[in-house]
């Protein structure tokens, strides 16, 4: 019965989709305890268009009320066996689980899939432009930007392939590594995927130690030791190939937990692999954690000995550390105390992509929300986002948002990504990329002064200490700041000045000498107008919309809107939607498309000539420009603003 109603759907969904597609194979498989049929399907040339697709696309569906992750894996095997015949980075999938399109969207970003999920509770699929109509809106509303937690499949992995391929075969080989860079560079997934290149490829025991964890920092020397002996021992007496480190408190001295901890290396015939993620936990850093103080020198000290005990015996041990802060690894003491990781921990950075491999990024994964850019526009956002992977993911997470679903595919030019770039560094950018600069020189402080300079081109700069910030992707190779968000949070950074402890008296006296009456008139205007700018935006997008929702010729708000402004300024709005048209329209726009549409308003504004005098003195701000201002210029405008009011308090 249930194979009955599979090919039930599979020949439904072949009878639906043969006006957009030529199916060229079709089947019913198994795979792990699922069943389920598959067609490829070669798009008509406007399929293929919309979808931005050449080859030929899986199909994929099943009856089960409760969707499962397997299906997307499935999806993914087909595609990987089909030798490229099969778009790498697209699937359709038929389903019956009323709460399965997100699901399934989820699964497919984190398996780098852009899922087309259609959902049907009957069985029954909708026709020709109905079903093309669901096609682009299911494919282009999911966000494949919109990444959380550390990346480590292929199809999301971007420019470090090769790096995390060679650290996997240094690590093999008994090798230590590190890998040091500022917040949300990658540093984790890069972690993540030497550990699951090891797994696939190597014969090694991998121990993860996070130090984040409060059981881990809050151990102390002798503590971690013992955790990491005992541990590996666990990991040697059941066979297996990885563990995470289980913290357990010590009570015996330093030294025995570290002749305990030699003694188990010397048991494993195989490599034996040590990778600390957040080693800043566990460093002179962390201000929750004084043991770590002195206990930072004490534990690699002891690491250092059991390393070259086992060198000694023939045993390879290898480390891989990952972190923020270099700083407790290049210098040479402690409170007067010889460091024991200096030259031990090498100093080595993970830094931003590669220029081409950023562009990349945008371009692969633009392609999957039907998004597509001209190579100014990829320059423009990498730069922005000084080649940093996240932000150029929260970057072009914001863009889609912003850009009409009904306008896809699009091609988005430097000029149109540049206006939004400026808004998403204003709201958002700038502060995302001053927490990572804060959380920098929290753990590093010696940087921050050398980081303020670049803003006034830092050229006395000592050249240790420019490397140091081009390898942290503040600087570029040039010496300038690397890009406009890095720029942005230094700005913000320098502005912050210290807090001083004043007398009411004394800051009231000073506030007073500041402000003149004047400004305190200009400032009430210039927030009444920004309101009053607000409330008229609000009133004509709502406007608009009822007009669309009963007009019979079937514009809609967004085309009625774009038909008031010139030519020009519908090229640069089309793009958008609605709401965020509205955000840019100017203020003589907003009166334009008032007049244009006057019917639709003239129960709230009554006078059409009374409108158009009050918002012209509205627009002719008395504090943008260098005149002489008098007292009737004030009253001018409140007058303008009151009779404004009044008919907006009527909506």
């Amino acid at each position: 019965m249930a194979k009955y109603e599979l090919e039930k759907m599979s020949a439904e969904t072949g009878s639906a989709l043969s006006q957009l597609f030529v199916i060229t194979y079709e089947a019913i498989r198994q795979f792990e305890t699922g069943e389920y049929f598959v067609l490829f399907g070669r798009g008509s040339k406007r399929v293929q268009n919309i979808l931005g697709i050449e080859r030929e696309i899986l199909i994929l569906g099943n009856t089960y009320a409760d969707q499962q992750a397997r299906s997307v894996r499935f999806a993914r095997r087909i595609i990987n066996e089909s030798d490229g015949r099969l778009e790498s980075t697209l699937c359709v999938i038929i389903h019956q689980d009323g709460r399965g399109n997100a699901k399934l969207k989820r699964w497919g970003r984190e398996n780098g899939l852009g899922i087309i999920p259609i959902y049907t509770s009957t069985g029954i699929l909708p026709r020709g432009q109905e079903l093309e109509r669901l096609l682009s809106y299911e494919f282009f509303t999911h966000d494949p930007f919109d990444v959380t937690g550390p990346v480590a499949s292929d199809a999301q992995f971007f420019g470090r392939r090769t790096e995390a391929q060679e650290l996997a075969r240094k690590l093999q080989l008994g090798h230590i590594r590190s890998c040091f860079g500022i917040r949300k560079i990658g540093k984790t997934s890069i972690l993540h995927r030497v550990l699951a290149e090891i797994k696939n490829g190597y014969d090694a025991a991998t121990l993860f130690i996070d130090c984040q964890r409060d059981d881990v920092f809050n151990l102390d020397a002798a503590g971690l030791l013992y955790s990491i002996e005992q541990s590996l021992r666990g990991l040697r007496e059941s066979g297996q190939s990885y563990a995470e480190v289980n913290a357990t408190p010590f009570a015996g001295t330093t030294a025995e937990a570290t002749n305990r901890f030699q003694a188990v290396l010397e048991q494993f015939d195989i490599p034996v692999i040590l990778a600390f993620d957040e080693i800043d936990y566990i460093t002179p850093s962390n201000g929750s954690a004084l043991q770590w103080r002195h206990g930072f020198v004490e534990f690699w000290r002891n690491v250092r000995a059991a390393y070259h005990a086992a060198a000694r015996t023939e045993r390879k041990v290898s480390l891989l550390v990952s972190g923020v802060s270099s700083r407790w690894f290049s210098v040479e003491s402690i409170d007067g105390v010889e460091n024991a990781a200096l030259a031990f921990i090498p100093e080595e950075y993970l830094s931003p992509l590669p220029r081409g491999a950023a562009n990349a990024m945008i371009k692969n994964i633009g392609a999957m929300a039907g998004l597509r850019f001209e190579e100014d526009a990829l320059e423009a956002i990498s730069s922005f986002c000084s080649d940093m992977p996240f932000w150029i993911r929260k970057t072009c997470s914001s863009l889609h948002g912003k850009i009409e679903i009904a306008a896809r595919p699009i091609t988005l030019s430097v000029g149109t990504v540049s206006t939004m770039l400026e808004d998403f560094g204003r709201d958002e950018g700038a502060a995302l990329a001053k927490v990572a600069l804060q959380h920098l020189f929290r753990v590093y402080p010696e940087l921050r002064g050398p980081a303020l300079s670049l803003l006034e081109d830092g050229r006395a700069l000592a050249p240790n200490l420019r490397r140091t910030l081009t390898r942290y992707g503040i600087a570029a190779a040039n010496g300038a700041i690397s890009g406009t968000m890095m720029r942005m949070a230094l700005m913000m950074i320098a502005e912050e000045q210290p807090v001083i402890d004043e007398s009411p008296a004394q800051r009231g006296g000073e506030a007073r000498s500041l402000i003149s009456e004047w400004a305190e008139e200009l400032a009430a205007i210039s927030y009444r107008r920004n309101m009053m700018e607000r409330s008229l935006r609000s009133i004509v997008i709502n406007f608009l919309r009822v007009s669309a929702l009963s007009s019979k010729d079937g514009a809609t708000a967004k085309a009625t809107l774009l038909a008031a402004v010139n030519e020009k300024r519908r090229a640069e709005l089309e793009p958008f939607n609605l709401d965020l048209i509205a955000e840019k329209l100017y203020w003589l726009e907003l009166v334009a498309i008032i007049n244009k549409h006057w019917i639709l308003f003239e129960r709230v504004f009554g006078d059409k000539s009374l409108f158009n005098r009050n918002a012209e003195i509205v627009n002719d701000r008395p504090d943008a420009h260098a005149r002489q201002l008098e007292p009737s210029d004030i009253a001018m405008h409140r007058r303008a603003l009151q009779w404004l009011d009044e008919r907006i308090a009527r909506v």
